[in-house]
């Protein structure tokens, strides 16, 4: 049995899922005068238990060099964050807070991991476990069937 129409409706409604998704985080942005990527250099950074570069941002959240470069001037202009060296490294560089870096990340990234959480507080521990190794699975064989490197 063909499976292909069925297979189309699913990839349609997934990738639609997935845009409104990259839309409600990028209206969230937009409402605290944020770009997209500045909100997630804010986000990995308050998210990180350890100090965090700039590759381990464009590595961990499929960001472009550019890109975060980019947004990570910005803040930096913005007193945001400071970029300090890695001791022994000329290279790379610690994307850390400023003051009022801290202070902008708990008013933006604070309230959205606690909107996170309800969500996942809204399922069961074995709806999560599931979806989350679903999402993992879809990302790791499209990445194979497409041949995209990770």
């Amino acid at each position: 049995m063909d499976h292909t129409n069925q297979y189309s409706k699913y990839t349609a409604m997934l990738d639609q899922f997935d845009k409104e998704l990259d839309d409600i985080y990028h209206d969230y942005a937009l409402r605290h005068n944020l770009s997209d990527a500045a909100l997630w250099i804010l986000y990995a950074v308050y998210g990180s238990e350890e100090e965090i570069t700039q590759a381990d941002i464009c590595n961990g959240w499929f960001f472009s060099r550019q890109t975060i470069n980019t947004a990570l001037k910005g803040l930096e202009q913005q007193c945001i964050i400071k970029l300090e060296p890695v001791p022994g490294n000329r290279k790379s560089k610690h994307v850390i807070f400023t003051p009022a870096g801290r202070a902008l990340a708990e008013q933006t990234v604070v309230p959205l991991k606690q909107a996170e959480n309800q969500v996942f507080a809204a399922f069961s521990d074995e709806e999560n476990q599931l979806f989350v190794e679903m999402a993992g699975k879809r990302c790791s064989l499209l990445r194979e069937f497409l041949k995209v490197k990770s």
